[in-house]
């Protein structure tokens, strides 16, 4: 539903917002080596998120990009806007450029709902309630492998 470069901008906006306290700077190569992702695909993403004003960037020896406080409190559909734009939530399943009540694909009313109930969820979920799990441990944004 979303593009790949939206999902590696979650993910790198959930992981400077979770060191937003302690107020860090991070640079691209850290910030892709902790989401997984190319540095050059990842400086792409970062320049999007910071134009976007969702994250904030701030150049020479002491910058970085960093989250501010207002921008903890920032919905989750705000990235989502700024990477792929908001008709992500209204695209049909199956890609036909016509699907509506009056014209719908196959799976148009089985998806709808779906589709709706997820757009709610990205509005209503904050970064900075993203960022707490992440502190806390209980969530992950790497592909780690855990031993039992």
């Amino acid at each position: 539903m979303v593009s790949k470069s939206c999902k590696y901008a979650i993910r790198a906006t959930v992981f400077i917002a979770s060191r937003a306290n302690a107020e860090e700077r991070f640079g691209v190569k850290e910030i892709a080596a902790e989401i997984e992702a190319p540095p050059a695909f990842t400086a792409k993403i970062l320049r999007t998120l910071s134009k976007y004003k969702i994250i904030t960037s701030l150049k020479g020896p002491y910058g970085g990009f960093y989250c501010e406080k207002y921008q903890l409190d920032l919905a989750v559909s705000e990235i989502v806007n700024a990477m792929d734009g908001m008709s992500v939530f209204k695209e049909c399943v199956m890609g036909l450029h016509q699907c509506s009540d009056a014209h719908p694909c196959p799976m148009h009313y089985k998806y709808a709902g779906t589709r709706n109930e997820l757009m709610k969820t990205f509005q209503e979920t904050s970064v900075g309630s993203l960022a707490a799990d992440l502190s806390k441990g209980s969530v992950f944004i790497k592909n780690e492998v855990l031993e039992n």
